[in-house]
């Protein structure tokens, strides 16, 4: 029989996706997912698609709603063919992105502006930065991106030209959508507001339950429906009966009250101290033998993977809210968005190190879990993302500058930022009605991807109008 005991160790573990866990007697269970640094490289598309639109777009003097309908579906298809069909060849499509920029930008020095004006208006960086709404804006567009990773990546991983080594992984492995439930909890704690509010704004826990009320409702509406139509449930990815909006519900009220109660500076303790009892109740109290084990007959154990991950999210929003505090900071010269930047790149290495020796030593990352090894890779991932959206919005800065126009107004990330719960929601439901609709596993890989370009295109066209009629659906 296998003993289980060793499965929470892991001390004998690779550092690559690839490689199986060794168990007692011999047997192996193999890691599922992709490497961390594949899904890293996912997210430069954006960024890049939308540096070499703005120039192209300020270059050509497009209108901007020109501009916004080419970023719109631009910043959709790549995406999706980078999640999807060009999935095997991320660096090749990353390289290929990057050369039409450079070349876009050293056409713009030959026939736009010389390099003279560029060396000016560096010499005068600090008058062009924007005085506020900065830290909003990267982070509204790091927000954006994710919603649209996870909009797409809901529906397509039906399909079967969907890369499996990018869903959710079944027990131990990195994956993008197990990436993307714990960035979502973390940036909900990042825009809390707890986050840049003062503690005598903060609501009561009154209405800390009433605000989280219609997540339970969500919850409890998705339940429902996917029992009365049957719809495909891996048990090992929540449990039977517990979902994503369960999670986001119970994490948001169980933070909301403590930091009603604790100073919101001390975020950043709670978030240890959280994850290390996790961690010890993983290792050390049998709760990893509980995770694993086949039993489903009392409700707690039909939901399992939903109950015990609790606490590894509740550290990811503790952690989000810290984080938050720094970020909300006004900033007004280039020296403080540079220490910023190393700021979010210093958490991002030091936190991927970390992961690597957690993952060796302590225990395999484990979404299904949330365990430390997980908390700390989503961490870190996080902090180099909005790195990545800081460089992307100071560069846009400059270009803006240079072109006397500006390039900075992303209409998709402001529609989707605006409504971001009811665009997550509207994606969940029209993912319910496609495979209600049609069996997705006997679609062509054709078929496949004109459904998912219409699905986008339905939730942007619906959030932009929304956006545009200042039709705000609060939950």
């Amino acid at each position: 029989m296998v003993n289980l005991t060793s499965v929470a160790n892991h001390t004998d573990l690779k550092m690559m996706s690839n490689i199986s866990i060794e168990l007692s007697d011999g047997e192996t269970e193999k890691m599922d997912g992709t490497s961390p640094a594949e899904v890293l490289s996912l997210t430069f598309f954006v960024p890049i698609c939308s540096l070499l639109i703005s120039i192209v777009a300020s270059a050509c003097n497009f209108s901007t709603s020109v501009t916004g309908a080419i970023e719109m579906f631009t910043v959709n298809l790549i995406l999706l063919l980078a999640l999807t069909c060009l999935s095997e060849h991320l660096w090749f499509l990353i390289s290929i992105l990057t050369l039409l920029l450079l070349i876009a930008v050293f056409s713009c020095i030959d026939r736009k502006f010389s390099l003279n004006q560029i060396f000016f208006l560096w010499r005068n960086i600090n008058e062009i930065l924007p005085e506020k709404d900065f830290s909003r804006n990267f982070v509204g567009d790091y927000r954006g991106h994710l919603l649209l990773a996870t909009s797409i990546c809901i529906l397509a991983v039906d399909f079967t030209f969907f890369p499996g080594r990018f869903a959710k992984t079944e027990t131990y492995g990195w994956s993008i959508m197990d990436a993307g439930v714990g960035s979502f909890v973390l940036v909900h704690g990042l825009c809390s507001p707890h986050a840049w509010e003062r503690p005598s704004k903060l609501k009561n826990f009154k209405k800390n339950l009433i605000t989280s009320f219609p997540l339970l409702l969500l919850g409890i509406a998705r339940l429902v429906l996917t029992t009365a139509v049957n719809y495909h449930k891996a048990a090992s990815e929540y449990g039977i009966h517990w979902n994503f909006f369960f999670t986001l519900a119970f994490t948001k009220i169980i933070c909301y009250n403590i930091l009603t109660l604790c100073p919101a500076h001390s975020s950043g303790f709670l978030a240890v101290v959280t994850i290390v009892l996790h961690q010890l109740l993983l290792s050390q109290m049998d709760l990893t033998l509980f995770v694993l084990s086949d039993a489903r007959d009392t409700f707690i154990r039909a939901n399992k993977e939903g109950i015990v991950s609790l606490l590894g999210f509740i550290s990811l929003y503790f952690f989000g809210v810290q984080l938050g505090s720094l970020l909300w900071r006004s900033r007004y010269k280039l020296a403080d968005y540079a220490k910023l930047l190393l700021m979010l790149c210093g958490v991002g290495v030091c936190g991927w190190i970390f992961m690597y020796l957690s993952h060796v030593k302590i225990q395999a990352i484990s979404r299904r879990m949330a365990n430390l090894t997980y908390c700390v890779w989503v961490v870190s991932l996080t902090s180099l993302q909005l790195a990545i959206h800081l460089a992307h919005r100071l560069i846009l800065v400059f270009v803006s500058n240079l072109f006397k126009k500006s390039c900075t107004d992303f209409l998709l990330w402001k529609a989707i930022n605006y409504n971001g719960l009811f665009y997550f929601l509207l994606a969940n439901i029209l993912t319910g009605l496609v495979n209600l609709a049609i069996w997705t596993d006997d679609a062509t890989d054709n078929e496949s991807l004109a459904i998912l370009i219409l699905y986008l295109t339905i939730l942007s066209v619906t959030v932009v109008m929304f956006y545009k009629h200042s039709i705000q659906l609060k939950f």
